[in-house]
């Protein structure tokens, strides 16, 4: 598993050329599928700040490679608030606080969101990820 808090700040290079397209700012997630369906960059050309999951090659320890075709071709359209996880509020479905998110575990192959970290230092199963939004991530208790 890869942790989110080790792959934000990575470069994000294009695999035909090995040109830097920018580097990770974070994941956008689908809580209906616990995956991650696009990575966020920082320091893309153009306004194109997003790079669809599909289109990742790979995760590495040192880099993440997308395809060359692929590399930031979308402008992100949700706010930067809602996309920002670390350090969100969780909420269970019932309202009552789980702490904060302090990292996401994810498959680097698939994209399947494995576990959410909570500041309180419980593990949740992120088949339980029910929603994110700008004020919290809900999850199912």
């Amino acid at each position: 598993m890869m942790l989110l808090t080790r792959t934000v700040g990575r470069p994000v290079v294009s695999s035909s050329d090995a040109a830097q397209v920018g580097t990770v700012a974070g994941l956008v997630l689908a809580p209906e599928e616990a995956r991650v369906t696009a990575l966020r960059l920082d320091g893309a050309k153009d306004g194109a700040d997003v790079v669809a999951w599909t289109d990742v090659h790979a995760v590495g320890p040192d880099a993440v490679v997308v395809k060359a075709a692929a590399a930031a071709r979308f402008a992100s359209t949700d706010s930067s608030a809602s996309q920002d996880l670390l350090g969100k509020r969780l909420l269970t479905e019932l309202g009552d606080a789980a702490g904060t998110l302090a990292d996401v575990a994810f498959d680097p192959e698939s994209g399947r969101i494995d576990t959410l970290h909570t500041s309180r230092g419980e593990r949740i199963p992120g088949r339980r990820l029910l929603g994110v939004g700008s004020y919290a991530v809900v999850v199912r208790v």
